[in-house]
């Protein structure tokens, strides 16, 4: 019998020994926190302790998208064993399903579930997948539909083989330089997704992306672009609002984002993205257009919270980098009051403190990263607040909120400092928003 080893049982984990365990495999499990898992209750799998990692004969290692390169663990067991992630396993154990892919700094998740939505909206059964839901090999195991795959840094570092047929990557900048050790590593599991394709593929990228047109010429697959900036040679653009798509025959109007539910520049790039992945898997401009409409705003990603005389509210906590924070700010002219920080991903903030320098308010700082955004916003003269906790900077942001002023939770940072997931980061600020908004004046 086939023996593999799990380690780590997190989401990803799980999902992965159900699946192995419902395919026969002998499967053995380590994780250094975890021992019994009431989600595999009733599933066949021994777990090992650490000294008995190297005992036994693996076809593969299945890590956690989690656990670092550099984890001594994994760096004992890759000296015998090939590791790879759940993606890369979802490949070779199920080579016959659809499945759309999308990577990229910001905005996988909201691209993935667009397309997800659009698939579904035109009578497609299609589910998300990857770095988002359950794991990716338990629903392709009890699923027959299209998989639109979410794809972290994370997950395409331990990948080989892997190849997907229509792929996206939004955009890259620096982030998770704490997981991957440098920038280049981070880059280069990025690009992964594109590694094995070839001219019967396609490859969807951000026209605007500095890293991804400096590679450009690299990628086997055909390549279609999107922009916000201006035409493309082939895909979709926006001009004064409306989307075109453009290629060597013709040239169309497709949409007007005026008619969409979403706001933010970044979100008409990650719809764009979605539409050429839709559109490459074979349906018409005009069934993407309809469902791309009904579309709305995902929890977490710039969501719309309350308005309370003349107060907008938006919860971003899914903002969890400088880039995607930065594209938050742009997309208001109001004046900004943010809540920013948390956890350290060693990043430089500076980018982040200067654009929200252009219409920003009042910057409340919580988190470990409390003390670098107070440097930065006292070199560019920007008034700010330290604020203990969530409570405490929701309260701060509504009783200096006026009228026509955004309040926006958009950290650049991770939650982990303070919370287990930008999720619950997010909520907890819908909370205190709530539990303080009769202090907006």
């Amino acid at each position: 019998m086939r023996k593999v080893l799990i380690y780590g049982l997190g989401v990803s984990g799980i999902s992965t020994v159900k699946t192995l365990a419902k395919k026969g495999y002998d499967v053995y499990t380590y994780d250094k926190n975890k021992k019994e898992i009431d989600q595999l209750k009733g599933y066949n799998y021994s777990p090992l302790s650490l000294s008995d990692l190297t005992d036994y004969d693996f076809e593969y290692v299945v890590k956690s998208p989690g656990i670092k390169p550099s984890d001594d663990t994994l760096l004992k067991l890759a000296e015998k064993y090939e590791i790879i992630s759940d993606i890369e396993l979802s490949y070779r154990l199920f080579p016959n399903k659809i499945f759309l892919s999308i990577t990229g700094t910001n905005g996988k998740t909201s691209t993935t579930s667009m397309v997800t939505h659009i698939l579904n909206q035109s009578g497609i059964d299609a589910i998300s997948v990857g770095n988002i839901g359950e794991g990716i090999l338990w629903q392709m195991y009890k699923h027959d539909v299209i998989f639109v795959e979410e794809l972290s840094s994370f997950q395409l570092k331990n990948t080989y083989k892997f190849h997907p047929h229509i792929a996206s990557i939004l955009n890259i900048s620096p982030d998770h330089i704490d997981w991957h050790g440098d920038f280049d590593d981070y880059i280069l599991s990025k690009l992964n997704i594109a590694k094995n394709q070839n001219k019967n593929d396609y490859l969807i990228i951000n026209k605007n992306d500095e890293i991804l047109q400096r590679n450009k010429d690299n990628f086997r697959a055909n390549i279609y672009e999107f922009s916000s900036l201006g035409p493309v040679k082939n895909g979709l653009y926006i001009d004064k609002n409306i989307i075109y798509y453009i290629d060597e025959k013709s040239k169309k109007e497709v949409l007007n984002t005026n008619e969409l539910k979403i706001i933010g520049t970044h979100n008409y790039e990650n719809l764009m993205a979605a539409m050429l992945e839709c559109y490459l898997y074979g349906l018409d401009f005009q069934a993407i257009s309809k469902a791309a409409k009904t579309f709305v705003s995902i929890e977490h990603r710039l969501e719309f919270v309350n308005e309370i005389n003349g107060v907008k509210i938006y919860n971003d906590s899914k903002a969890t980098n400088v880039d995607s924070a930065v594209k938050a700010i742009k997309s208001f002219s109001e004046p900004i009051i943010i809540i920013a920080g948390g956890y350290d991903k060693k990043i430089d903030y500076s980018d982040y403190v200067k654009a929200f320098k252009e219409n920003g308010k009042l910057m409340i700082i919580i988190g470990e990263t409390k003390e670098q955004l107070r440097a930065i916003c006292e070199l560019e003269n920007i008034d700010y607040i330290l604020a203990n906790d969530m409570d405490h900077a929701a309260r701060l942001a509504c009783q200096n909120a006026e009228k026509n002023d955004v309040i926006l939770l958009s950290p650049a940072s991770a939650s982990w400092d303070m919370y287990k997931s930008y999720e619950i980061r997010g909520n907890d600020f819908k909370e205190k928003i709530e539990k303080y908004k009769g202090m907006i004046k």
